[in-house]
């Protein structure tokens, strides 16, 4: 077979692939073969039918169609590989059919990714910003730790509530069906809510502050869901008993404590503070080092112009899209019209910003994907063992069993090695770049007052 590139224009490629007579007749005779091996036909063994025999059952123009079938994946294969061709859509082609006795030829278009010209990256400079480690951090670390552990007493305080206090309640759950029925789910649970919690329902919220202990109120809450559409129930009223309100024990640190708190894993308060602080230090350099690396994404994008193909960008989009639209579903099935309100933008404002962010996205890809290959950055078979390992290791999975649910499927493991060759040409490219680190944010904000280190 003769392989040769027509034309490239921008991101289209058009190539043409070549047989001879004589390739065709071979590849007739393999289907034929094939046909052999596989044709259930009376009188004969599989792969012992003749040629003579198969021509009586199946016509002419079936083998030919079948030999088709096979000669035109394989030439469009290998002329991917033969020209290296990155392609960001499936080909296009409208092969015709193939007659014996004659050579054959089709030609194809190929959409692949544009060609980047990369600058000197050892001459880029980027920042590494440096995230401090204070004493007041780890103080403040150390008061949520104590107060996530801290017990609640009641005040027996009998003002109105506010959204700074935890409120003790006893309710009912009775569900509100569609045809005016109703059923009691819950009754007389007791729990405590806090009213300044991110996650609290609002409507539950307000109806509790400035409100007192012992007075009541309802709240309804829509329901939605599989379950809610199965039982033909619209939604759930909660009767709802303030009892008290109450208040975190301020409990004193003390080794014991310490031990308490940790299960007896460290001893006193100052390994404790010890413990904190080099968690802290780790979360900062680690913040550090990923800053830096998205500095070195940014700056090198900034120094390349390339003309992003549209497929990829409306491809980008639509997963986005749905990604959120998901995410909203899960949350608290706000619809995706609903969520626009909600955050006062408008449907033209979303499409703008969602372009410019898909293209964001689709450049660093690019790029990234230029650097990879021109530095023969590769995903080896150790190093996809050991993600996997370490991927197992965080999720709390046995490895092998992970493994083999990895390798199983072949998407599964693309997206793994994909991520990792990623992570890979980051690390390249702050190895490569001129690294400067920052001063800290307190350092820069004392810089800017014109203060000094007296």
């Amino acid at each position: 077979m003769k392989t040769e590139i027509l034309s490239q224009e921008k991101e289209i490629v058009e190539a043409k692939a070549q047989f001879t007579a004589e390739e065709i007749a071979k590849a007739i005779d393999e289907t034929y073969k094939k046909i052999s091996r596989e044709a259930n036909i009376k009188g004969f063994r599989k792969g012992k039918v003749p040629r003579r025999a198969i021509e009586l059952y199946f016509p002419k123009e079936t083998v030919l169609a079948e030999t088709l079938e096979k000669i035109v994946p394989d030439a469009v294969d290998k002329m991917v590989e033969e020209f290296e061709l990155k392609l960001i859509g499936e080909p296009e082609l409208k092969p015709e059919k193939i007659e014996e006795g004659k050579g054959y030829e089709f030609t194809v278009k190929f959409e692949v990714t544009p060609d980047i010209e990369l600058p000197d990256i050892s001459e880029i400079e980027i920042e590494k910003p440096i995230y401090e480690t204070t004493p007041e951090m780890v103080q403040a670390r150390m008061d949520s730790i104590i107060d996530a552990y801290s017990e609640l007493v009641p005040t027996y305080e009998e003002r109105p509530l506010t959204k700074e206090d935890y409120a003790s309640v006893k309710f009912d759950t009775i569900v509100c069906h569609e045809d005016g029925s109703e059923e009691k789910a819950e009754e007389g649970r007791k729990t405590e809510i806090f009213l300044g919690a991110p996650n609290s329902r609002p409507e539950v919220v307000d109806a509790i502050v400035g409100r007192k202990p012992g007075e009541k109120v309802s709240v309804e809450l829509p329901l939605s869901g599989e379950d809610a559409k199965t039982d033909h129930a619209l939604k759930s009223r909660h009767e709802i008993e303030i009892l008290g309100i109450m208040k975190k024990k301020d409990d004193e640190l003390t080794d014991e404590k310490v031990k308490e708190i940790t299960g007896k894993r460290i001893g006193s308060v100052d390994e404790f503070r010890a413990e904190i602080e080099k968690h802290l230090k780790e979360a900062g350099e680690a913040r550090s080092t990923e800053a830096m690396k998205d500095n070195a994404l940014f700056a090198l994008c900034d120094k390349i112009e390339v003309e992003l193909p549209q497929k990829l960008v409306e491809r980008q989009k639509a997963a986005m899209k749905k990604q959120q639209e998901e995410r909203l579903k899960g949350d608290d099935k706000t619809s995706f019209d609903e969520y626009l309100e909600k955050n006062g933008m408008d449907r033209e404002v979303y499409d703008t910003e969602l372009d410019a962010a898909a293209r964001n996205i689709v450049k660093q890809a690019l790029v990234l994907e230029a650097v990879a290959d021109e530095n023969d950055i590769q995903c080896t078979p150790d190093d996809l063992s050991k993600e996997i390992a370490s991927v197992a290791r965080r999720i709390g999975v046995e490895e092998k069993k992970f493994q083999e649910y990895v390798y199983g499927d072949a998407n599964r493991l693309y997206n793994i090695a994909d991520k990792l060759r990623h992570r890979k040409t980051l690390d390249y490219l702050v190895s490569a770049m001129k690294v400067k680190e920052s001063a800290p944010e307190k350092e820069k904000r004392r810089r800017k007052k014109g203060g000094n280190s007296l």
